[in-house]
């Protein structure tokens, strides 16, 4: 019982002045000669970067396979089952694309590929294999290159 008082007496007092303590306040100098960080008479300007365009549709499935990527890597309940609705989003979306006719052979070919590849990781998403998340990383990839191909011969048809 002493030592409950005594440990009561001892450790208030510290309780007390560790509730009073004052925040410390920082003061900051500047330069006060210099009235801006860009050199006199410099003027910034802005660019629009010289990105080529992108299939909207191939894009959206790119998205929706990330999403998937994202989803396997968490720790929900229900990872597998949202994963498998992007990834259903995603067939939906390249075939809409297919469908749609504006590509050349190579790059529908290419589609093809990647919905088959598509329909194999799905499957080993379901089954909950290990590699599913390295399958669909692979098949980003070639769906980004496939992109970036369409993207060149529509600004190059020639080739």
């Amino acid at each position: 019982m002493k030592y409950l008082r005594f440990l009561i007496c001892i450790s208030l007092p510290l309780v007390l002045y560790g509730c009073s303590a004052r925040p410390v306040v920082e003061t900051v100098t500047t330069d006060a000669g210099r009235a801006s960080v860009l050199p006199a008479g410099a003027r910034p300007f802005a660019r629009e970067p010289d990105l080529p365009a992108r299939d909207p549709e191939m894009e959206a499935a790119g998205d929706r396979i990330a999403e998937a990527v994202t989803y396997l890597n968490s720790r929900r309940r229900d990872r597998r089952e949202v994963a498998l609705r992007a990834l259903n989003q995603a067939e939906a979306t390249l075939t809409h694309a297919l469908k749609n006719g504006t590509h050349n052979e190579a790059v529908s070919a290419a589609i093809h590929s990647i919905l088959k590849d598509l329909d194999s990781a799905e499957r080993a998403v379901q089954r909950s294999a290990p590699d599913a998340t390295r399958q669909l990383t692979a098949i980003n990839k070639s769906l980004d290159e496939t992109n970036r191909i369409a993207a060149d011969k529509s600004q190059n048809p020639s080739q």
